[in-house]
């Protein structure tokens, strides 16, 4: 049996075996219910799953798959590859290659 103090507050300290034991943490929220016999039963409050319908969407359906973002990476790469130069130098913008004199 587990033991804690209540504060001037109202608040506890829920042991740590006991929120390991209702796979709690921080920011969780808990259910207290008192039978007629004055015994205390605490639950943890699970987050129903319609709020979360939609969540993943952008992930689902059209999304590509992960070997179709590889393949369409690797066609990017490619093409990248067999562009022409256009004289500039990579990654400065209207910049102009240099030529040493010797």
């Amino acid at each position: 049996m587990e033991t804690t103090k209540i504060t001037s507050k109202g608040q506890i300290t829920i042991p740590r075996k006991i929120r390991t034991a209702l796979a709690v943490d921080v920011g969780d929220r808990l259910a207290f219910e008192v039978d007629g016999e004055g015994r205390l039963s605490v639950r943890p409050v699970r987050q129903p799953a319609k709020p979360l319908r939609g969540f993943l969407a952008e992930y689902a359906g059209g999304a590509k798959s992960g070997e179709a973002q590889v393949r369409a990476a690797l066609r990017r790469r490619a093409a990248q590859k067999h562009r022409r130069p256009t004289g500039r130098l990579s990654g400065t913008p209207g910049a102009r290659p240099t030529s040493r004199t010797t």
